[in-house]
């Protein structure tokens, strides 16, 4: 009887031994999906799952051991097939007829589900915190008297509260624009479809901002909750205020002002147009309103004023300014500068354009005039950054020359010519006389270098320019050639007939670079006569006439004067600076010659450069046949901030047999130098160091050994030269960077001089 009673059992009924050895199972274990037989003699903790068994065990343990039974206890145990259900198990003792416990009585039932609703219950809450938390708007549910029942941390941080305080409030507490009667009225007539309003809350400090709120209802227990979302919106409001400051600024900026304000649509009629606009151009106001801007505009500028407007409306460029002649209603032109700027909707498209619009016309005539003061000033300002700029990089660009220079220099000494070695040497050396030469031309222009007019030969220069180009402009542009052999020679630096040549030859490269096409270079002796020459200014005589052409696009007659101007130019961003003809010009004037341009559109340029050639048969080529090194013994002091240009200083010193003594520091220096003047026979200065410059140097050892021979080198001349350097009695100035040859010569030359 007792078996079929356990049998028929929901609960899981289960007899062990003492030792918790399985001697009987009711038919309810099936749910276990085990042959119940073969469950017999197995112990009753070896199917519990390994977490939930180290609680499971000591709980055996202590009901064995302090016989204290009906303990409920919950784990999870293992199915035949693997999987594990949770059960709920009471263990009571059956007991023989002495009262002694014998055996155990286990009752279990299945929860698995109940265990499954409340790990799902778990969740959704752990769920629910979540989302409150990282939330970034405050959230706070109230019940429908208004008081809280729940809110995030976020909330409470808007308010200035505790978290833990916000049970404790309610909605009165921190709103600030309606009252209490008022606010739960709005609690009642919240429903499951929502609301949403802007107010003010008030802070626990009493200080109030502006706040966004989204309700909506919820019945939980047949109670009603109002679920509010708060976003802070103080920035949003602050933003809308000064927007409106600002539109109500520009209202009145718009009537009052003296500048033409115009609004244009992108068909190009107009919007609207303050008063000054209609005066300006002799109508009354609104009477422009909706005509098209054909009507008031120059034909001179219609082409180019229409194809601006053309790039506004298409988004392409956003902004540009022009001169414009407008049409007054009484036919008169009207000089004006336009500043038109395109404005976009929220999404970014194009809508109209606004324009401002200032007269000029009574001062069209003399703004000529001002405008070329202005330019010379402005040149005069940027060649000054520029000057300053140019003895940055001239400084540190001719440290990193000198090295090249100079020790290919003396490897084309130690290799015998013919050698590869001395080959290599060779080009390097070029090289680096090129560097040089690049950081003469940059000097050049802010007149920072000191130029020496020697007899020169321009082929001999364009032979170097050519072979340069060629590395530089594509194959597929020809270059021809019509270089007169035997073209006497003209007195110029030999750096600014390379910088002519190579800036005459770039812009014809630029000039056929989109399309294709040839560049032309001509040199030849020519001889002029004052009548036959349109440049009254250019003496008769036999001029040597460098020519530069190319069949590119051509120059519009329209710019023509301007392409000498300083910072000049039609090439796109990144591409000219406008100085490269303006330097060309300015050399060219220099030198007593000419410059002058044919051009026709849609059929190249030709760049004519004259120069006097010489006459008589004493010029000579600028390349000199080598001679040797000169030498000497004597003690020499060498002073450079560059520790790499000291070494090898000290190197060219030491190969040309004389004695050295080498800082880096310009006070270490002058500490050695004053405690034995006598030992030293010639100080070698660099110019620009920290502490003691190499002029404040010179001066302070000069003044203890009057004597003394000293030689400064510099990377650009702009705070010393020759006639500065000889003042402060320096005997030798050497640029950067020096050549073992060049150095050779300047010492033999000072100590020399100083022995005679």
């Amino acid at each position: 009887m007792t078996q079929n009673i356990t049998d028929n059992m929901f609960d899981l009924v289960s007899v062990t031994d003492m030792k918790g050895n399985f001697i009987f199972l009711s038919a309810s274990c099936k749910i276990l999906n085990y042959d119940l037989d073969s469950l017999i003699g197995k112990n009753v903790l070896e199917l519990v799952h390994p977490k939930d068994l180290p609680e499971i065990s000591l709980r055996f343990s202590d009901l064995l051991s302090r016989f204290d039974d009906n303990q409920k206890v919950e784990y999870r145990y293992r199915c035949a097939d693997g999987t594990y259900i949770w059960l709920e198990t009471v263990g009571r003792f059956i007991r023989d007829d002495k009262g002694n416990p014998k055996e155990i009585l286990f009752s279990s039932r299945d929860i698995t589900e109940r265990k499954f609703a409340e790990e799902k219950l778990v969740k959704e809450a752990t769920r629910r915190h979540l989302l409150m938390e990282q939330s970034r708007d405050g959230i706070v549910i109230l019940d429908q008297t208004g008081q809280v029942v729940e809110s995030n941390r976020r909330f409470a941080d808007m308010l200035n509260y505790p978290f833990e305080s916000m049970n404790r409030l309610k909605v009165s507490d921190w709103e600030f624009l309606y009252p209490p009667d008022r606010l739960i009225e709005m609690i009642n007539s919240v429903d499951e479809k929502g609301d949403h309003f802007e107010t003010r809350h008030r802070r626990r400090d009493g200080s109030v901002y502006d706040v966004a709120i989204s309700t909506n209802a919820a019945w939980f227990d047949e109670q009603k909750l109002i679920f509010c979302i708060c976003r802070d919106i103080t920035e949003r409001k602050q933003a809308e205020e000064a927007l409106r400051e600002s539109e109500a600024r520009f209202r009145s900026v718009y009537d009052h002002t003296a500048v033409g304000l115009v609004h244009v649509s992108l068909d190009l009629h107009i919007i609207s147009a303050n008063k000054a606009y209609h005066d300006m151009l002799g109508y009354k106001e609104n009477d422009l309103i909706g005509r098209h801007l054909k009507e008031i505009t120059h034909p001179d500028v219609i082409d180019e004023n229409f194809q601006n407007q053309a790039k506004l409306a298409s988004g392409e460029i956003d902004h540009y300014s022009m001169e414009k002649k407008f049409i007054h209603k009484n036919g008169q032109t009207v000089h004006a500068i336009l500043d038109a700027n395109l404005i976009r909707d929220a999404l970014g498209n194009p809508t109209y354009f606004l324009g401002s619009v200032v007269n000029i016309t009574e001062r069209i005539q003399a703004a000529a005039e001002r405008e070329k003061i202005q330019a010379q000033l402005t040149q005069a300002q940027k060649l000054e950054s520029i000057g300053s700029l140019a003895g940055g990089i001239a400084h540190d660009f001719n440290n990193l020359l000198f090295p090249i220079v100079g020790l290919s220099e003396m490897m084309l000494d130690d290799f015998p010519p013919g050698s590869p070695e001395h080959s290599d040497a060779q080009q390097i050396f070029e090289a680096g006389k090129r560097g040089r030469a690049l950081v003469h031309q940059i000097l050049s222009f802010s007149r920072q270098s000191e130029y020496q007019r020697i007899p020169v030969h321009i082929q001999t220069i364009l032979k170097e320019v050519f072979k340069l180009c060629r590395t530089t402009i594509p194959a597929e542009i020809p270059i021809t050639q019509d270089i007169q052999i035997d073209c006497r020679p003209v007195m110029a630096d030999p750096t600014q007939i390379h910088q002519i040549a190579m800036n005459l030859i770039t812009n014809a490269f630029h000039a056929v670079e989109p399309t294709g096409g040839t560049i032309s270079i001509q040199l030849k002796e020519i001889l002029y006569h004052q009548k036959d020459t349109t440049a009254d200014h250019l003496a008769s005589g036999t001029y040597a006439m460098l020519s530069v052409s190319d069949t590119g696009t051509g120059i519009d007659p329209a710019i023509m004067n301007k392409i000498f101007d300083p910072y000049f130019t039609t090439k796109g961003k990144g591409r000219g600076t406008g100085l490269g003809l303006a330097t060309v010009y300015g050399i060219v004037k220099a030198y007593g010659g000419d410059i002058r341009v044919d051009s026709e559109p849609g059929k190249g340029a030709c760049f004519h450069v004259c120069l006097p050639v010489l006459e008589t048969s004493e010029a000579k080529d600028i390349e000199k046949q080598p001679q040797p090194l000169p030498t000497g013994t004597e003690h020499i002091l060498l002073v450079d901030d560059e520790k790499p240009i000291v070494q090898l200083e000290k190197q060219m010193l030491e190969r040309l047999g004389y004695r050295t003594t080498c800082f880096s520091n310009s006070v270490d220096a002058l500490a050695a130098f004053e405690m034995d003047p006598s030992q030293f026979d010639l100080v070698i200065t660099d110019m620009h160091m920290p502490n003691l410059t190499g002029a404040h140097l010179a001066e302070k050892m000069i003044a203890v050994k009057p004597a003394l021979p000293v030689i400064v080198c510099t990377g650009f001349s702009e705070s010393i030269n020759r006639e500065k350097a000889a003042a402060m009695g320096i005997r030798g100035l050497l640029m950067k960077p020096v050549g073992l040859m060049d150095l050779a010569r300047k010492i033999r030359e000072v100590l020399d001089s100083k022995s005679g």
